[in-house]
C-alpha cells in the first residue's frame, strides 16, 4: 500500500486537503471520485515531501496550455468523425510530437482501459493538466451527447486563453530584460571596476569630494560581500514567496495590487476577462451557473477577487440574479454587471460573457501595451541617472585636481 497526499473540491465548493493510502494511484483516485471528491492534485506522499521535487516533477510533466489547445482541438475532429474516444486518444498519442504530452494521453487511456467510467473520470487521474474547468466542460458534454462539439469550443477557449497569456508575457519580456541587463552592468561597475580607481584617487594626495568618498564606500562593501548581498537577495525572495503562501497575506496583498496606479485596473481588467471566459464556457457547456461559479472561482489566482465568489454562490442560492450577485461585491466593474443582467434578461447569458470577455481581454491588452510604453523610458532615464551620477563621482577629483594645478 501507498501513501497518497490529495486536494480537492466539494460540491460545496470548500476545498480539502488530506492523505489517504492505495496500492495504486488509480485507486486512490477512485476512493476520492467514491466519496463525491473533484481531485485537484493527487500525488504519492514521497514526492510531495520535498518542494524541489514537486516543482521537478510539475517542470518535467508540464503541458502548456497552447498544447492542450491544439490537443483538445484534434480530439474533438477525431470524435466528430466517429472515432470511439480510447481509438481516438491512441490515434492522439501517435501524432503527439511532445513526450509529456504522449505520457498524458498514455495516462487517461489506460485509465479508461482499466477503470472504465466516463472520459471525465479519465480525465481526473491528470488533474495538473486536466483542471476543473476542463473535466466539467467534458463531463457536461458526454452527459448532453455533444462531446465533440463541447471540445471544439473548449479548444477555442484554450487558445484565446494562451493568446492573452503569451501577449501580456511578449509585452513584459523586453522592460524586464533592460531591467535586469542595467542591474548586471551597474553591480559590475560598481564591485569589479570602480575599486581599480582607488589608487589613482589615492595618487591626487588630496581630499576627495563627498559623492566619490561614498562612491568608493559602496563600491568597497559590494566588492568585498558581494556574495552576501546576493545571498541576502535569495533570502528575501524565498522568505516573500513563503509569506504569500498563508492565505491571510495573499489575501491582503491581492486586495492591495488591485489599489495599485495604472497596474491596479490593468489586474483587475486581465482577471475580469479570465473570469467571464471561463464562466461563458461552462455555462455554455451546459454546467449550471452554481457550480459553474464554484469552479471558476477555483481557478482565479487573485485571493480577493476569488474571495467574492463564495457570497456570490449564496447570494444566487436565495434567488438573486448573478447580475445583481456581482454588483453586491462592489468589487466588478459597472460594464460587467450591466453586460450580465443583459444576457440574464434576454437568456444569452454565456453569450454576454464571451462578449465581456472580447472587451476585457482587448482592453487588458491595450493597458499592458500602455504600461509597458510608459515603464521602457522611465527605466532608461533612471539607469542612466544611476550611471551618469557613478561617472560623475569619478570625474570630480580629476576636475579638482585639474583646478588646483592651474
Amino acid at each position: 500500500m501507498s501513501s497518497f497526499s490529495y486536494s480537492a473540491i466539494l460540491d460545496s465548493g470548500r476545498k480539502v486537503e488530506g492523505i489517504l493510502r492505495g496500492r495504486s494511484r488509480h485507486e486512490a483516485l477512485t476512493q476520492l471520485c467514491s466519496k463525491g471528491y473533484h481531485p485537484l492534485a493527487l500525488e504519492p506522499l514521497e514526492e510531495s515531501r520535498t518542494l524541489l521535487g514537486n516543482l521537478m516533477r510539475r517542470l518535467r510533466d508540464r503541458v502548456s496550455t497552447s498544447q492542450l489547445a491544439v490537443m483538445t482541438r484534434q480530439l474533438s475532429s477525431l470524435l466528430r468523425a466517429g472515432l470511439p474516444v480510447v481509438e481516438a486518444l491512441s490515434t492522439l498519442r501517435g501524432q503527439a510530437a511532445s513526450g509529456r504530452l504522449v505520457r498524458v494521453i498514455e495516462d487517461v487511456q489506460e485509465t479508461l482501459l482499466h477503470e472504465g467510467g466516463s472520459l471525465a473520470d479519465a480525465l481526473a487521474c491528470r488533474p495538473d493538466v486536466f483542471g476543473p474547468v476542463y473535466r466539467s466542460l467534458v463531463r457536461s458534454g458526454e452527459e448532453g451527447g455533444g462531446l465533440g462539439e463541447v471540445l471544439n469550443d473548449l479548444g477555442r477557449h484554450l487558445t484565446r486563453t494562451a493568446k492573452l497569456r503569451g501577449q501580456v508575457l511578449g509585452a513584459l519580456i523586453y522592460p524586464v530584460f533592460l531591467l535586469l541587463l542595467g542591474a548586471t552592468a551597474i553591480f559590475v561597475l560598481m564591485a569589479f571596476v570602480i575599486p581599480s580607481f582607488e589608487e589613482l584617487f589615492a595618487s591626487f594626495d588630496q581630499a576627495l569630494p563627498a559623492p566619490t568618498r561614498a562612491l568608493i564606500a559602496l563600491s568597497g562593501f559590494l566588492s568585498s560581500w558581494w556574495w552576501a548581498l546576493l545571498a541576502g537577495i535569495v533570502a528575501a525572495i524565498l522568505a516573500v514567496w513563503m509569506l504569500l503562501r498563508r492565505e491571510s497575506v495573499r489575501l491582503r496583498t491581492d486586495r492591495l495590487s488591485l489599489r495599485l496606479p495604472v497596474v491596479g485596473p490593468m489586474l483587475l481588467k486581465l482577471a475580469v476577462s479570465r473570469v467571464a471566459r471561463t464562466l461563458g464556457a461552462l455555462v455554455g457547456g451546459g454546467v449550471g451557473i452554481l457550480t459553474a461559479l464554484r469552479i471558476t472561482g477555483e481557478t482565479v489566482r487573485n485571493r480577493a477577487i476569488r474571495a467574492t465568489f463564495a457570497p456570490m454562490v449564496a447570494s444566487i442560492s436565495t434567488g438573486d440574479s448573478l447580475a445583481a450577485a456581482a454588483g453586491r461585491t462592489r468589487l466588478y466593474p459597472p460594464l460587467m454587471v450591466s453586460l450580465v443582467r443583459t444576457g440574464e434578461d434576454t437568456g444569452e447569458l454565456a453569450e454576454m460573457l464571451n462578449e465581456l470577455a472580447a472587451i476585457y481581454e482587448e482592453e487588458a491588452e491595450r493597458a499592458v501595451s500602455g504600461a509597458v510604453k510608459l515603464l521602457e523610458p522611465v527605466l532608461i532615464i533612471m539607469m542612466g541617472a544611476v550611471i551618469a551620477g557613478i561617472v560623475a563621482a569619478v570625474m570630480l577629483p580629476v576636475f579638482q585636481a585639474n583646478v588646483m594645478v592651474e
